[in-house]
C-alpha cells in the first residue's frame, strides 16, 4: 500500500510537470490593414492634390515598420511572421492592395509597398529569385532599380461599387443630409459664433487670399486646419506669423467638427438606429470581415495581407462605431495622422508549431493602432466594442457576431441606407432586402424586373417598326434619300458636290508623291488630340504607302449612290429587248 501510494504520487509530480513543459505557440495566418494616406498638398489650393515628398517618406516607413513584424521578424517583435508569406518575393496572391484612385492615395499605396517589399537586390541581394528571371543562356537579370518589385494595386473611382468599403460616405445623399442638419443645429451656431473672432485674428497673415472672408469660419474648420498644417510643415515663413498655440487650437476645432461629421453614433437617417454619419465606418466594418475570410475560405493561401488606403473618415467612424472613441482613449477623438494604420490580425494557438491551418472555432482575432509614422509611435493594441484590457483577443466569432451589428452588409444595403442614386445601386435595388433593416420594394411573383421588361419591350418596337418601313419599301415604293443641293461635280474636291462643310480636301502635287490637306482654318490645338505617330515616324514610308491612292494621273471613281435608283419602280414592266436590222 505504501508502494502504491509513492507511485501514484511520482505520476501525479509526472503529470503536472507535463502540463508545465505544454507551451501555445502563436501563429499569425493573415492581418488586414487600413492606413491613411500621406503628407499632401491643402485641399483648399487650386491645383490636384499630390503626395508630398515627406507623405512618400512616411508611407515608406510605415510599409517598412509591418515588413519587420509580418515579414521578417525584427528582434523584440516575437514570432510575428505571418505564416507561409513570402519574405522577399513579392507574391500578389498572398498580398491585396485596394486604393481610391485620387493621386496622393495611389501613390501613397506604391510607397508603403516600395517599404513593404523592396528591391530585391536591396532585401536579399538577388538570393532569392524566383524562375522567371533564369534565362535560357543560364544568366538570371533583374527587373529595372536593382529588382524593383511592381504591386498590383486596385485603385477603385466613385464610380466602382467597390469604391463604398472604402469610403462610405461619399455619393451617400442621406449622410449629406445629415451632416447638414449640424449645420443647422444650436451647438454648431454656437461654435461657430463663439470661435469667429479666433479665425478673424488668423486671416490678414495667413488665410487672405486663400480663403474668402466669408468662409474663414467653424464651418470650414478642417480646410482651414489642412492648409495651417501644410503650412507650418512645408514653409518657414508661415511660423512667424502662426503660433504654436494657434495651430493647436486650431486642429482642436478641426476634430470637433470632423468627429460631429463623420462619428456621431445616435443620428439615424432614413432607418432608426442606422448610424448614418458614421457610414463610412460600418462600410470599412464589412471589407475588415470579408478580408479576413477570403484568408480562412481558402485555408490561408491567398490574402495573407490585405492592405486599404483611403482617407481619415472610415477610421474616425469605425472608432465610434467600435467604442473605441472615449477619454481613456483620446488618441481616437480627433484627426489620425499622416500614414496611420489601423490593424486587425488573424491568428491561433497551438500546443506545437505546425503550418496546418487551425479550425475556425480556434482562430482569435486582435486590433492595434498605429498613430502616425514618426519613431515614437508605436504599434499599440486596444480592446473592441468596450470589452475591458483582458479582452484585447477576441474569438473570431465573438468578433464576427460583433462586426455584424453595426456593419452595412450588402451594396444593395448601402444603396439603401444612402438613398444613392450612384450608377451601380439600379441593379440591386431589387435585392436591396437580404439583410436589411429597413423595408423593401417587393417584386411580383412570377413576374419581369422592370430593367428586362424595359429591353424586352423595346426590342419589340423596334422590330414592329422596322417591318413596316420594309413593307413600305417593298409594296409601295417608298424610298429615303437627301435633297442634293449642288450637282455633282468631280473637280470639287474628292467628295465633290456631296462635300460637307467639315470635310477636308486633299491637295495633290503633279508628282504624286505625297498630299497634303487644305485647312479651311486653322485652330488651337486640343487637349488629347492626336499630333503625330510614332507609327508614321519615317515620312519616306508614309508616302510609299500613300502613292498609289493618290496618283494625280487616276480618275476618281465615286461609288455608285443608293439614290441613283430612285425612278426605278419594282412595279413597272420589266425591260424588254428591242432587236433591230
Amino acid at each position: 500500500m505504501k508502494f502504491l501510494g509513492v507511485v501514484l504520487a511520482l505520476t501525479g509530480l509526472q503529470v503536472v510537470r507535463t502540463a508545465a513543459q505544454t507551451v501555445l505557440r502563436e501563429h499569425i495566418w493573415s492581418t488586414v490593414i487600413y492606413s491613411r494616406y500621406g503628407d499632401r498638398t491643402p485641399y483648399i489650393l487650386p491645383t490636384s492634390n499630390t503626395l508630398t515628398p515627406l507623405g512618400a517618406t512616411q508611407m515608406y516607413s510605415a510599409g517598412t515598420r509591418f515588413r519587420e513584424r509580418y515579414l521578417v521578424s525584427a528582434p523584440g517583435n516575437g514570432n510575428t511572421v505571418i505564416q507561409g508569406i513570402s519574405p522577399f518575393q513579392l507574391d500578389n496572391d498572398q498580398v491585396s492592395v485596394v486604393s481610391l484612385n485620387d493621386q496622393f492615395i495611389v501613390a501613397s499605396a506604391q510607397a508603403f509597398m516600395q517599404g513593404l517589399y523592396p528591391p530585391l537586390m536591396a532585401s536579399s541581394n538577388a538570393t532569392f529569385i524566383n524562375g522567371q528571371s533564369q534565362l535560357a543562356n543560364g544568366s538570371n537579370i533583374l527587373s529595372p532599380l536593382d529588382g524593383y518589385q511592381y504591386p498590383q494595386i486596385s485603385a477603385v473611382s466613385p464610380l466602382d461599387l467597390n469604391s463604398i468599403w472604402l469610403m462610405g460616405a461619399n455619393n451617400c445623399p442621406m449622410y449629406s443630409a445629415s451632416r447638414s442638419d449640424y449645420f443647422n443645429s444650436a451647438f454648431y451656431d454656437n461654435l461657430l459664433e463663439t470661435n469667429q473672432d479666433f479665425y478673424r485674428s488668423l486671416q490678414p497673415a495667413l488665410l487672405n487670399g486663400i480663403f474668402a472672408n466669408s468662409s474663414v469660419n467653424y464651418l470650414n474648420a478642417y480646410l482651414i486646419f489642412d492648409y495651417l498644417n501644410y503650412g507650418s510643415v512645408h514653409n518657414s515663413s508661415f511660423l512667424d506669423d502662426l503660433s504654436f498655440e494657434d495651430l493647436t487650437r486650431a486642429k482642436i476645432l478641426a476634430d470637433n467638427w470632423v468627429l460631429a461629421t463623420y462619428g456621431n453614433t445616435s443620428v439615424s437617417g432614413l432607418t432608426e438606429g442606422d448610424r448614418i454619419r458614421a457610414i463610412a465606418g460600418r462600410t470599412l466594418a464589412n471589407k475588415i470581415v470579408s478580408a479576413l475570410y477570403g484568408n480562412i475560405n481558402t485555408a490561408g493561401t491567398l490574402h495573407k495581407m490585405t492592405l486599404l488606403f483611403g482617407g481619415f473618415e472610415p477610421m474616425v467612424s469605425f472608432a465610434a462605431l467600435a467604442s473605441l472613441a472615449s477619454e481613456q482613449n483620446p488618441q481616437f477623438l480627433g484627426i489620425p495622422e499622416y500614414g496611420s494604420s489601423m490593424v486587425f490580425e488573424l491568428f491561433s494557438l497551438t500546443e506545437n508549431d505546425t503550418d496546418i491551418y487551425p479550425a475556425t472555432a480556434d482562430l482569435n482575432v486582435r486590433f492595434f493602432f498605429q498613430n502616425s509614422t514618426d519613431d515614437t509611435s508605436n504599434l499599440v493594441a486596444y480592446p473592441l466594442f468596450g470589452n475591458g484590457p483582458s479582452g484585447i483577443s477576441m474569438t473570431l466569432s465573438e468578433f464576427v457576431a460583433d462586426m455584424q451589428k453595426i456593419m452595412i452588409s450588402s451594396v444593395g444595403d448601402w444603396c439603401q441606407t444612402c438613398a444613392s442614386v450612384s450608377i451601380f445601386c439600379p441593379a440591386f435595388q431589387a435585392d436591396a432586402g437580404d439583410g436589411r433593416s429597413g423595408p423593401t420594394r417587393p417584386r411580383s411573383r412570377g413576374g419581369l424586373r422592370p430593367v428586362v421588361a424595359g429591353v424586352i419591350g423595346a426590342v419589340v418596337t423596334l422590330a414592329v417598326v422596322g417591318l413596316l418601313i420594309t413593307a413600305a419599301a417593298v409594296f409601295g415604293g417608298a424610298r429615303l434619300y437627301r435633297q442634293r443641293s449642288k450637282k455633282r461635280s468631280e473637280l470639287n474636291g474628292f467628295k465633290g458636290g456631296e462635300k460637307l462643310a467639315s470635310d477636308q480636301d486633299l491637295t495633290i502635287p503633279k508628282s504624286g508623291a505625297s498630299a497634303s490637306i487644305a485647312v479651311a482654318g486653322e485652330g488651337p490645338t486640343r487637349g488629347h488630340e492626336r499630333v503625330g505617330s510614332w507609327e508614321l515616324g519615317d515620312q519616306k514610308k508614309a508616302e510609299e504607302a500613300q502613292q498609289p491612292g493618290l496618283n494625280s494621273s487616276a480618275t476618281v471613281m465615286r461609288r455608285p449612290s443608293f439614290e441613283d435608283d430612285l425612278h426605278v419602280s419594282p412595279f413597272a414592266d420589266p425591260v424588254k429587248p428591242n432587236d433591230r436590222v
